[in-house]
């Protein structure tokens, strides 16, 4: 008799794109049972069926819990996309003998017990998605943050800005344009999508200062905190010593929802990004307010899907915002081409002794980390990014990464302005946040500073 062929138990493609639809047409609640069935029916024991009712909470943005029903009366909608963000859901270890998620994981976050079930230690898990990606059992996963957003972008309450990475370029195919993607966004009803890198630019323009005023000598050298939360945790958990190191700015992310809702108290601000990680960052204490929701570019695309939205059919309407070095961003030595050329336009004489030196993948950032420890690099500009190839190696991007930093180049390359500081749109939120006299430094007590400034744990 032939051996019969076990379910495929990584069904969370098709959990997100059924709770998305549900979502979508206002019926989630009505239908979360539904769903459920829809999907337990390949599956004829218990312990199984808990996996799909879990899978489906954690679509949701609810925790796991020991039961074959989605919901209960102790959950509230008001928890869906909370901490922590990686959630693990042990039925689905049974069939597991190669521990893949403990091999992903970069910084040993995850343990199992004697029955193979996984934990998470959330002091040390950075939120970066690879154990996600290592699991062919959808054991582990991050909460999808949707379900509260589609609410949101219904009830028409507020204005809704969708601040998408530069990564996003050629993720939803060749033929999806910026102009086309924003089309579609604002089908579903966001109010407006701007790049994020137009904030990048304005990061950029203060590490340039940050650069200025912080390496004087030899001695000194600068580790940007630009876009990475993972490499931020990386030097938190096992750096500190080079904590005093870090420019103290905010991510692109940030920094677009800062000045948002600085000039639009009421708005709702949605970052769009191939990051995992940038769930958790929106939440850390000094940064929440900043971003309401983060979507992964593969959420956005089955939220598109259930909304029946194909972007490449849509009008090709873009409103261009960002330079070629805010642009570049999205992938490994974006950054730090940016400052440098930044620097060339801004403080000339400092152009001359940047050494910038960039390194992507959490076991080089590591390996470079140790090197600034024992007084072994020259360099005096630091750019870590935990993905391989940068924020296009994100675990929520749907192109390979190597594709991703093609269509990148040739975005940045297509950009009006190729310095921050030849950007008009750079100009003009300064002016709408009062600097109306040239570039104000944005390392003092400036309105710009303390927007794009944050406090790092010492």
């Amino acid at each position: 008799m032939a051996k019969s062929t076990p379910p495929d138990l990584n069904i969370r493609p098709r959990i997100l794109y059924q709770v998305a639809k549900a979502a979508w047409e206002g019926q989630l609640f009505e239908r979360k049972e539904e769903i459920c069935r829809l999907l337990q029916h390949e599956f004829d024991d218990k312990a199984t069926r808990r996996l799909v009712a879990n899978q489906i909470r954690i679509a949701m943005g609810l925790e796991p819990n020991n039961s074959e029903e989605v919901l209960n009366e102790y959950d509230e909608e008001a928890l869906m996309g909370s901490e922590p963000v990686v959630v693990a859901n042990p039925d689905a270890c049974r069939e597991c003998r190669g521990a893949e998620c403990e091999k992903a994981c970069p910084l040993s976050a995850i343990t199992r017990d004697e029955l193979g079930r996984p934990s998470i230690d959330k002091s040390k898990c950075a939120h970066d998605g690879y154990c996600i990606s290592a699991c062919e059992f959808g054991a582990l996963a991050d909460k999808s943050q949707f379900v509260p957003l589609i609410r949101l972008l219904r009830q028409h309450s507020h204005k809704v800005y969708a601040s998408v990475a530069p990564a996003f370029a050629g993720q939803l195919g060749p033929a999806v344009t910026a102009g086309k993607l924003r089309s579609a966004l604002l089908k579903l009803g966001f109010a407006e999508m701007v790049e994020t890198a137009l904030y990048a630019d304005l990061i950029t323009i203060k590490e340039a200062f940050e650069y200025d005023e912080h390496v004087k000598d030899a001695h000194d050298f600068l580790i940007t905190s630009c876009c990475c939360p993972i490499w931020i945790k990386l030097i938190e958990n096992k750096f500190p010593d080079l904590l005093g190191h870090i420019s103290p700015s905010v991510s692109p992310m940030i920094a677009s929802g800062r000045v948002i809702k600085e000039l639009e108290p009421d708005a709702k601000v949605v970052f769009i990004g191939p990051c995992v990680a940038k769930k958790s960052e929106a939440q850390l204490p000094d940064l929440k307010g900043a971003i309401d929701f983060v979507l992964t570019f593969q959420e956005l695309q089955t939220l598109l899907a259930a909304a029946a939205i194909n972007p490449a059919a849509e009008p090709d309407e873009e409103n261009p915002l960002a330079s070629w070095g805010g642009r570049l961003y999205a992938r490994t030595g974006g950054v730090s081409e940016a400052v440098g050329t930044t620097l060339e336009k801004l403080i000339p004489r400092r152009a001359e002794k940047f050494k910038p030196v960039k390194v992507d993948g959490i076991p080089d950032c590591t390996k470079l980390l140790e090197e600034i420890r024992a007084g072994r690099l020259e360099a005096n500009f630091i750019e870590g990014m935990a993905c391989k190839g940068g924020c296009v190696g994100g675990p929520g991007r749907i192109i390979p990464a190597e594709q991703g930093t093609g269509h990148v180049n040739d975005y940045s390359h297509a950009a009006h302005a190729h310095t921050p500081v030849e950007n008009p749109q750079v100009y003009s939120i300064l002016a709408k946040l009062g600097h109306y006299h040239g570039m104000p430094s944005m390392t003092g007590t400036s309105k710009m500073a303390a927007i794009l400034a944050r406090k790092l744990s010492q």
